[in-house]
């Protein structure tokens, strides 16, 4: 059983450092307004106030949800979006994910209430590959998720990988993550 798990994780990694075929964008308020609209048009259930280069949520100009507010650092998103095209979108809707969580009381103990948020993450790389055309956005996601995986409280790698594919194969229904 272990054998097959490091040959699955082994032939995740592998896969991660092909992202595929998009190219990265260039983080400005136009394309983060783009995707917000498209990340609510998508999701609903909140309609969060989000900032840019601004601390609402936490000094750090990563990225943040708290309560009805999303905090976005583009140097941080361009920084992602510069390894893995089209990343930001994910990140925005794994933010927005915690905005529902929020408003629905929805608390799971650590790392789960990270990967539900990631599950919501995948679930719009469905929709974005799908409806919206953005072709490579799932592959560039889950190579995200796994790269930035190994904090305990968001989970390893190989869990964020694991729950951004469990939500692309909702077929992008959102509800299907909580």
């Amino acid at each position: 059983m272990k054998i097959k798990t490091l040959i699955t994780t082994a032939a995740l990694a592998v896969s991660i450092l092909t992202v595929g075929s998009a190219s990265a964008a260039r983080v400005t308020s136009q394309y983060l307004n783009k995707t917000h609209q498209e990340v609510k048009n998508w999701a609903g259930y909140t309609n969060p106030s989000v900032y840019y280069d601004r601390a609402v949520c936490s000094r750090d100009m990563t990225a943040y949800a708290c309560g009805q507010k999303i905090q976005l650092g583009t140097r941080f998103l361009q920084s992602k979006e510069n390894s893995y095209p089209l990343s930001a979108k994910f990140i925005f809707a794994h933010e927005w994910g915690h905005t529902i969580q929020f408003k629905y009381n929805i608390y799971s103990r650590a790392p789960y209430q990270e990967l539900q948020v990631d599950c919501v993450g995948g679930a719009f790389t469905y929709h974005g590959e799908n409806s919206l055309g953005y072709r490579g956005l799932f592959r560039s996601a889950q190579g995200l998720a796994y790269a930035i995986g190994g904090d305990p409280t968001h989970g390893s790698g190989s869990q964020r990988a694991y729950y951004t594919r469990k939500g692309y194969n909702t077929g992008g229904r959102l509800e299907s993550c909580f």
